[in-house]
């Protein structure tokens, strides 16, 4: 079975940025050119991406300077510019201002393609293990799979001090980890959203500035501090969640906030708005799959309520109703290479036993594979 590779990265950032790049430095240069190319698919110039990617960095510089001395780390060490590595970590931001204008030109449908993210948590008292378990499956550009990692961050001197360590799933290039859990048991997944308002409010704290400073928090409030103190420039559902047994599903557009709780244990969530009604979601007319991923894999889990485990949630992401639009992505072969989606990786977070778990790629081929914040901790399953 093959298994991501787990990068063990230290304190210091520049030096966590210059390991990372040296060590995933082919990955990173063919991250960059598959972004390129979905840009330019897209309808973007390279000229005009770097410029805006040139921005973002001076931008990031002033908002998180320990998050930009990382990417200035991870340039150093992948033999980039710092443009170009600004490029991957702002991706986000240039990348949904892109698929923004396609969904509201709409000329070709069956071109369009989106990313479909399924995010679920679960709280203890439906869990076998009487443990908070979240995750999703990863569904984006099937090109990146084989190149994107994990990083354990070890960094405190105990609880409270400094910041904490954590471990997360990124892209290769990319300092802020988009899944992931931290020392003091706070857990992050993620999923696309799409509304006309996104690209609207120019600079703001990009996405992955946002999931790496979640995981710095020591406690629950820090934690959502990122994400709804400032607007945003795009809009994403956050699913943030402490090992207490606490979950709190934030869909978040560029001005507003929605909150979603678990009901009877459970919550799901996949990329367009529930909540939120103050402005209209758009994902759904790129990708009509979003309108019954959440609400089937809520089903097949309810079916184990009292003994959820990580077998029970494996097997629900690898559900392949309605291929290749399903829970457990695969290609669509009919649309252009640049933007073919795959379940690039199935994740599952014991926050309790602070470990988390993925596969290399679609779930349906691939087990999950333990990699514990702390490596002399156990990694038992949570069943």
């Amino acid at each position: 079975m093959s298994e991501l590779k787990v990068l063990d990265l230290g304190s210091d950032a520049r030096q966590r940025g210059t390991i990372h790049g040296r060590e995933m430095r082919s990955e990173i240069r063919a991250n960059y050119a598959t972004y390129m190319e979905r840009f330019e698919t897209g309808g973007a110039k390279q000229s005009i991406v770097l410029n805006q990617s040139e921005a973002w960095a001076a931008f990031i510089a002033r908002d998180n300077p320990e998050y930009a001395e990382e990417m200035a780390g991870i340039a150093a060490g992948a033999n980039l510019s710092l443009t170009e590595i600004a490029m991957l970590n702002a991706r986000y931001e240039l990348a949904y201002c892109v698929f923004g204008s396609e969904a509201q030109s709409l000329n070709q449908p069956s071109d369009l393609e989106q990313d479909g993210c399924t995010s679920f948590g679960v709280m203890p008292e439906i869990t076998a293990s009487g443990h908070t378990l979240i995750g999703q499956n990863w569904d984006w550009l099937a090109k990146l799979q084989g190149r994107v990692f994990l990083m354990r961050v070890q960094r405190s001197s105990g609880p409270g001090v400094g910041k904490p360590d954590f471990i997360g799933f990124t892209e290769a290039g990319i300092a802020g980890c988009k899944i992931g859990v931290n020392e003091a048991g706070i857990g992050l997944c993620v999923n696309g959203l799409v509304t006309l308002r996104d690209g609207a409010n120019a600079f703001r704290k990009p996405f992955h500035v946002r999931c790496r400073e979640i995981l710095d928090a020591w406690t629950f409030d820090k934690a959502l501090l990122p994400v709804v103190q400032t607007d945003r420039t795009c809009s994403t559902n956050f699913l943030i969640a402490h090992a207490d047994g606490e979950i709190i599903n934030i869909e978040a557009t560029p001005d507003y906030c929605s909150y979603l709780y678990p009901e009877e244990g459970l919550v799901t969530h996949a990329n367009h708005l529930i909540k939120e009604t103050r402005i209209a979601s758009q994902f759904e007319r790129l990708a009509p799959h979003s309108l019954y991923r959440a609400n089937r894999f809520a089903r097949l889990l309810r079916r184990n309520i009292g003994r959820i485990d990580l077998n029970t949630i494996h097997s629900a992401l690898s559900d392949h109703f309605s291929t290749p639009a399903s829970i457990c992505r695969h290609p669509d072969t009919t649309l252009p290479e640049p933007k073919r989606v795959t379940s690039v990786t199935a994740a599952a977070i014991d926050l309790n036993a602070r470990t988390l778990y993925v596969t290399d790629g679609p779930p349906c081929q691939s087990q999950f594979q333990a990699a514990p914040l702390h490596v002399s901790v156990a990694t038992n399953q949570a069943d």
